[in-house]
């Protein structure tokens, strides 16, 4: 067995990932360095976190007074906030990487995580954080569940910039209270900014996907097109030989043979002349029966060439030996099948990586097709249903399903090649 694996490169959805990984992780610690390197004095605490650090540090230090000028509670709650948000951002992190690379099964499972980022955001009051949750729920819902959790977190945005405002007014003068209320306007119109770009560099992307997939089948399917043309040409020309150059050389022989017969003394170009004839016939006929047993479909090509054009996920393609001489019919419901299972996992599974193992067990070809996406939930689908057709339809067996850990598996048995009942019906 002889194995390539296509694209060394991560795909772009795990480069994406990476990116917003790295993304967070700068920004996390830019925005924990600059709270520590304020101080009690030049940080500031109007946030949900900052507020609850305050309340907690009350409880454990005494009030400002005339003897007292109050330092220990600041230090104290500035303290605890910047060891909450250390916290909150490590959570963060640690749920981004959950979600963007460990994806759930179910919308309910992928949700919880991205709740939970979303919360943090509003908890903090952070403008990157909540822009890097947006990030996400861009790229990772669909545009309809997008829109309404983009909508939620705005709600939620806005409702906390009036409650804080409030907190604000007897302590800020009316000038730097409009102030602070534009500077939070614009902060909430970049999140709606940022899913539009989101969403417009996704749907490109996943446009780019479709193009070279489509491009990937054209070529495979004319490669594929190409054998079962030559191999039917083959047949056709073999039949042709047959019927006429065969009939003619056997009339030939039958006349010949009735020439000998008839002269009572053949001249020796005569016996010649049958002798050639006879050794054209036995050749006819060889040519004609080692066209026929040339009826193997190369689907090998074809598969390679597939498998190749698809820029994600990455593609491991095993294919054993004595894999070029199956049937037309078996060829094709074979590249259909595998054909089906890539699509699937490109725009479905969100896997990361793909393999496909193709041996010969006998006169049958097995194929295992496995993936490491997020499996299936919702019934079997037209793709799924006619590939157990079309597999059924020569004798075949299919078995799928989610895989005991992740993903998706298929795994499909077929007969080398068909009686000839079977091919010509």
């Amino acid at each position: 067995m002889h194995a390539n694996q296509f694209h060394s490169r991560p795909p772009p959805v795990r480069r994406y990932a990476a990116a917003a990984l790295a993304t967070g992780l700068v920004f996390a610690t830019s925005e924990l360095a600059s709270r520590w390197l304020r101080g009690p004095g030049g940080d500031n605490l109007h946030n949900p976190a900052g507020m609850m650090a305050s309340a907690v540090a009350a409880l454990f230090t005494p009030a400002p007074s005339l003897v007292r000028a109050g330092s220990e509670r600041a230090e104290l709650a500035h303290l605890l906030f910047v060891g909450a948000q250390g916290l909150l951002v490590v959570l963060f992190l640690a749920l981004l990487v959950r979600t963007v690379f460990h994806p759930g099964r179910t919308p309910a499972t992928s949700a919880l995580p991205l709740a939970a980022q979303l919360g943090i955001g509003v908890a903090l009051d952070s403008l990157v954080f909540s822009l890097l949750a947006t990030v996400q729920i861009a790229a990772l819902l669909p545009l309809a569940r997008g829109l309404r959790w983009l909508l939620l977190q705005f709600a939620l945005g806005v409702a906390l910039d009036v409650f804080l405002l409030l907190q604000m007014s007897h302590a800020v003068g009316d000038a730097r209270l409009q102030t602070h209320l534009a500077v939070l306007t614009f902060e909430r119109c970049l999140l709606p900014l940022a899913f539009a770009l989101v969403w417009l560099v996704r749907k490109e992307h996943a446009a780019r996907l479709r193009l070279a997939q489509a491009h990937a089948q054209l070529q495979a399917t004319q490669m594929l097109l190409g054998e079962t043309v030559r191999a039917s040409e083959r047949m056709r020309i073999a039949r042709d030989l047959h019927d006429s150059i065969g009939h003619h050389l056997t009339a030939l022989n039958l006349h010949l043979d009735l020439a000998l017969r008839q002269a009572a003394d053949a001249p020796p170009s005569l016996h010649t002349s049958r002798e050639l004839a006879q050794g054209l016939l036995a050749e006819v006929r060889g040519v004609v029966g080692g066209a026929r047993q040339e009826r193997g479909i190369d689907v090998e090509a074809a598969l390679r060439l597939l498998c190749a054009g698809i820029p994600s996920p990455v593609i491991a393609l095993r294919i054993g030996d004595h894999m070029s001489d199956c049937s037309a019919a078996t060829a094709h419901v074979l590249f259909r099948c595998v054909q089906e299972a890539v699509t699937n996992a490109v725009r479905h599974a969100n896997a990361a990586r793909l393999s496909i193992d193709l041996e010969r067990d006998g006169e049958r070809i097995t194929a295992r097709i496995a993936d490491d996406g997020q499996g299936s939930t919702r019934p079997e689908g037209n793709g799924l249903r006619g590939m157990r057709e079309r597999v059924a339809e020569l004798g075949g067996t299919l078995d799928a399903g989610n895989a005991p850990g992740r993903g998706f598996r298929l795994a499909l048995s077929l007969p080398l090649s068909l009686p000839l009942a079977e091919v010509a019906a």
